[in-house]
């Protein structure tokens, strides 16, 4: 098992390197990569970026993954007081960077707006607009999500029929069996080793996260054992 990228780094300039992009499928982890084996069957040991934001996972999410806390994103048509007209059927989970903005977002102006969730003007409206909202997840209870973040707070109705899409920089949501696009590169002597040192990672999950397969259905086991049965008696 390998921990380190340290071991192959000695004399880094005067060794010459080879860069290694291709794409793979992970079919191991360990604390500092991922085992890849490569779509032309080799198999690589691949060790992370040194910054986790050049590792981006990617992938759909059944709710029960959800968590308090996470930072979601979706656009939702809502009326000038803030209240939520039709249920949400796709949503973004997302992990915030530097140049992300919070809050509320119309016609493309970031930012709360006043006069949406709760401002000064209170008085009932029926005239609506789209917006494109991004907060912290702080509850899910019966169909209904509540989402903070500067200057608002609103509660929307959620589909029973939803899409909720990943994307974060998190190299512990990779798991066995995903699809990862591989950039990194590796000394020229050392090519038999076949380990490199990724300089960013692309992972396409396999499965929704969240997702828990179906259980066997006992009464269709009792009926493949019958015909089984029946099998043999006309034998």
């Amino acid at each position: 098992m390998f921990t380190s990228f340290a071991g192959i780094q000695a004399q880094e300039q005067q060794i010459p390197k080879e860069t290694l992009r291709t794409d793979g499928k992970i079919i191991g982890l360990f604390n500092a990569g991922y085992y890849v084996e490569l779509d032309s069957g080799q198999k690589w040991t691949i060790f992370l970026p040194d910054n986790a934001q050049y590792v981006e996972v990617l992938g759909q999410a059944e709710p029960r993954w959800l968590q308090r806390g996470a930072y979601v994103s979706f656009s939702g048509t809502f009326n000038s007081k803030g209240e939520a007209q039709v249920a949400i059927k796709d949503m973004l989970v997302f992990q915030p960077n530097k140049e992300t903005k919070l809050g509320v977002q119309a016609d493309g102006i970031a930012g709360a707006n006043k006069e949406l969730f709760g401002g000064q003007k209170t008085e009932p409206s029926k005239q609506t607009a789209r917006y494109l909202v991004s907060g912290r997840l702080m509850n899910i209870k019966d169909s209904k999500m509540t989402v903070s973040g500067p200057g608002f707070q609103t509660t929307v109705p959620l589909a029973d029929k939803m899409t909720i899409r990943v994307k974060m920089n998190n190299p512990t949501l990779a798991r066995v069996g995903d699809k990862v696009e591989v950039n990194a590169w590796y000394y020229t002597p050392q090519a038999q080793l076949m380990r490199a040192k990724a300089t960013s990672l692309k992972v396409t999950a396999a499965l929704p996260f969240g997702y828990v397969p179906p259980k066997p259905d006992p009464n269709n086991e009792g009926d493949d054992k019958n015909e089984k049965v029946q099998d043999k008696d006309n034998d």
